[in-house]
């Protein structure tokens, strides 16, 4: 719980400053951009245990990283070409992880169409014994 004391304009601006800290909004300062990046159920991976991999991308990058899990998205924020780098390195953790996902879907489909190489039909069981 906060509570913010002061004159009402003082107030409300302190509640706005709070908010936007609150869902994760960063001021850019004078050269600096945000990338918003996807991570899907990559999230966990990308955070790391107790944040051990958002630390370690912002002591490597120079950047600001800020996840909201309950969105599944990361805001990189920082000069271009450190963002860019921060971005290439969080997109190497998601991509295999969507990429093994996808062929999961992709497989369970199959199965579920008949059209996987793994089922075997009665007929064509010539295993006798197996």
């Amino acid at each position: 719980t906060v509570s913010v004391m002061g004159t009402p304009e003082a107030s409300e601006r302190a509640r706005h400053m709070l908010q936007r800290a609150i869902d994760g909004e960063v001021e850019l300062g004078p050269g600096e951009v945000a990338e918003d990046i996807e991570l899907g159920s990559a999230t966990a991976a990308v955070i790391g245990r107790g944040g051990s991999n958002v630390v370690d991308l912002e002591k490597r990058h120079g950047v600001k990283v800020n996840v909201r899990s309950e969105l599944q998205v990361a805001r990189i924020v920082g000069r271009p070409e450190k963002v860019a780098a921060a971005t290439k390195d969080i997109e190497a953790i998601v991509k295999p992880i969507l990429d093994a996902e996808k062929a999961q879907k992709k497989a369970d489909e199959a199965v579920q169409s008949g059209e996987s190489a793994w089922q075997v039909t009665p007929e064509d069981d010539d295993a006798d014994g197996w």
